[in-house]
This record gives structure tokens, sequence and C-alpha cells, in this order.
């Protein structure tokens, strides 16, 4: 493959025994931009040539390398405004680290909406606070609830996810990969809380990038596919409520 610079257009080919670029950073010889192998278009050496990404690893992947904290922001500032950058490097499986990044996702929304019901004084001295069996029940709620209802919603809104994407007829896609893309969106939970209707559409959108460049669906299936579960959640919650009114 050559990686192209994508100011100039100047091509350079793979040189390494993975087929990448060596040194891995570089300035380029034509336009002197700073460039990056993991972040430069590529194209094929022939054209008619077909090939699958070359999924390197993100720096929260390669956190024990990198560090942990800047592996971290790496992923919610790129995940919240280039996640289809970031879904194509990323490697889907049990050890990506794709849900603890998602719990630790979760604990920032949560910790946003608390400090948001102090200001409301929702939580202050003469709110949920004042009283010690609430207390308790705030430090379950942040200790187990959260992570346990973080790694459930991941799971769930994954296999429905699989499911609708099997009507699609994709039916050779692996579950794993459409829950990494549900555990990654977790990056834009925090906007979720701020500005709910905006936040719920960054969400998806995010989601819906991952299912799109994991499973390597077109965009209209993959949008398909996030958004369904949810207008299906929709109806039955609407259902319920007219039935109980």
């Amino acid at each position: 493959m050559n990686f192209v610079c994508p100011d100039c257009g100047e091509s350079y080919l793979g040189n390494d025994d993975r087929g990448l670029p060596e040194p891995r950073r570089f300035d380029c010889v034509s336009c002197g931009r700073l460039l990056a192998a993991a972040c430069m278009p590529v194209r094929p050496i022939r054209d008619g040539v077909r090939g699958v990404p070359l999924r390197i690893g993100t720096p929260w992947e390669h956190r024990r390398h990198v560090g942990f904290i800047r592996g971290f922001v790496d992923g919610v500032s790129r995940l919240a405004i280039q996640p289809g950058e970031y879904f194509r490097q990323s490697q889907s499986g049990c050890r990506s680290g794709a849900a603890a990044f998602s719990v630790i996702c979760a604990y920032g929304a949560t910790v946003l909406l608390l400090l948001l019901l102090v200001l409301m004084g929702g939580l202050g001295p003469a709110g949920l606070l004042s009283s010690a069996s609430w207390r308790v029940e705030l430090l379950l709620f942040l200790f187990i609830l959260v992570p346990v209802g973080q790694l459930m919603w991941n799971y769930c809104y994954g296999l429905l996810i699989q499911m609708v994407l099997f009507c699609l007829g994709r039916r050779g896609s692996e579950t794993e990969r459409s829950v990494h893309a549900v555990a990654y969106g977790s990056a834009v939970l925090p906007a979720m809380v701020l500005m709910p209707p905006l936040g719920l559409l960054w969400y998806v959108s995010v989601v819906a990038s991952g299912v799109e460049n994991l499973h390597g669906t077109s965009r209209g299936q993959a949008l398909l596919a996030t958004l369904i579960p949810f207008l299906v959640a929709a109806n039955v919650l609407l259902a319920a409520y007219f039935t109980l009114a």
C-alpha cells in the first residue's frame, strides 16, 4: 500500500514487515508536514485492488506504553470528533479495554450529573444527602450500579444491533464488534447529561460509525442497526404509558 500525505499527495511505500512506513513519524519530503503513519490515508499500489483496514491499535489499546491518561484523553477526543478514524485503527477483542473505557466514561457522566444536582439543590444539606440512608444508597449506586449497568447496556444494545444486522443480511458479523462499538460510544455520555437530545444523536452517530467500520457495513445499514433498537424501545415505552394512563 502507498501511504499518502493529505496535504500534497506525496506517497510513501510501506517498507517494514507489517507493510507500514518506517519510521512511523516523519516530515513529508514535498511539503514538510509532520506525518504519522497511523493517520495517513492509503491507496493500493495497483488500481482495482481492495484490502481490509490495517488495525494497528489505538493509544488507549496501547496504554501500557503510551500512558493511561494520554490513551484515555486521546480516545475521548477522537471518538467525539473523528470516530471513523478511531474505529479504523481499533482492534475489536476482549483485550482491547473497550469495557473499561466505557465504565470510566459512565463514571464521568455520573459525576457530572451529581454536580448538576448539587448546583440545583437536589443533593445539598436539605436534599437527598441530608439522609444517611440516601448516602449509603448513593455509594451503592456509584460502586455497583454504574459499572454493572454500563456493562449490561454494552451487551444488550450490542446484541440488539447484531439482531438488526442479521435481519439486514449481515449473517457473518461478530457480536463482539457491535459490543465494542457501543462501549466506545460511551465517550460522549457526558454530552447526553448536558444536552440530552443533541447528546443522544451524537451518541448514536458515534456508535453507528463503529458499526460501519468494525463490521464493514454501509453507512445506511449502520444507522438502521443503531436507530431501530431506540425506536422499538420508544414505542414500547409509549405503549406502556398509554396503557397505564
